[in-house]
Parts: C-alpha cells; structure tokens; sequence
C-alpha cells in the first residue's frame, strides 16, 4: 500500500490501494479453469445421451435408406416428352427445345449448333437404337425415356418396349 497526500492544505492522508495484477491474472486463470472444467463434465453427459440418439436415427435412417433405394428402382425411368429432350445430346433438359424441321419432321435440340446436326443429320444424329434389340429408331417419333439419375435418355419403337425396358430395370 502506498500513502499519497490528496493536497498540501490538507493535512489527512488518503489510502490508495493498488492490487498486484498478477494477482488478478491468477484469480482469472483459476475462473477460466473452473468454467472450463464443468463445461466438460456437462458436454460429457450430454454426449452420452447424444451416443443413444445417434444410434436410434442411424438404425432408423438405414431403414428408410432402403426403401427408398427399393422405390427410386422403380422410380428411376420414366417416359418424357419429346420436345423436352436435346435429340443431339441425348438428355432430358426439363424445359421445351428448340424444333428443328428436317425433311418434313420435327426433331429437337439445345442450342444453334444442334439445328445443323440435325438438320444435315450428322453422324446419323437423327437416329437412336433401342436398348432392348439393337434396332435402330427415328428421335422424331420414338418414345422416350429419361434416366432420372443420370438425365440420359433411351429412345423405343413403342410404349411397349419402353414399358418392358422400365419393368426390367426396376430390381
């Protein structure tokens, strides 16, 4: 402690206490050890509890894992419009293409670049070939059917054929 007179009129002394700040550092490492302490003996409990859920949700979600694996089997091809499929590309775009008349049929593309390809049928672009037979099928009038999981699409003479091709590949 040190005395320090408050002015020279005035006669009293006045006790200033100054504490040690490394005292004060101590006080607070001892707070911070003790916050931290019973934090982790709360998080401790709580993982226990969170271990029980985890597991629960990890056998629930397996479970509706594979239903939904054994629905998505099914569920994976589908029938698709014609004008909504890139006839160059070979995917299902989702929107309406642009037609492209080509000796009297109208075929679809994507973009500028598929108006020539079909329009002077390059690289027998006009033509796909049915994954059942190997036969090949006219785009412009084929039933198409778009792999859900990859956009690709398969082209079919009939809606049988497309029927059949669905039926086998939902196991």
């Amino acid at each position: 402690m040190k005395q320090i007179p408050l002015n020279k009129k005035n006669s009293k002394m006045q006790v200033i206490v100054r504490k040690n700040p490394v005292e004060k550092i101590y006080r607070l490492s001892i707070g911070l050890v003790m916050l931290l302490l019973l934090s982790m003996l709360l998080l401790s409990c709580a993982d226990k509890n969170k271990e029980v859920t985890e597991s629960a949700l990890q056998s629930n979600t397996e479970v509706s894992k594979k239903i939904k694996e054994k629905n998505s089997a099914a569920q994976n091809y589908e029938i698709v419009p014609n004008d909504k499929v890139c006839m160059v590309n070979d995917r299902f775009m989702g929107v309406t293409q642009i037609p492209i008349e080509a000796n009297g049929t109208t075929y679809y593309g994507c973009c500028e670049n598929c108006v020539e390809k079909l329009q002077k049928n390059l690289g027998d672009v006009r033509f796909g070939v049915n994954p059942l037979n190997d036969s090949k099928v006219d785009k412009a009038s084929a039933i198409i059917v778009q792999d859900k999981n990859s956009g690709s699409v398969f082209y079919f003479i009939s809606k049988e054929d497309a029927q059949t091709f669905i039926n086998k590949n939902k196991a």
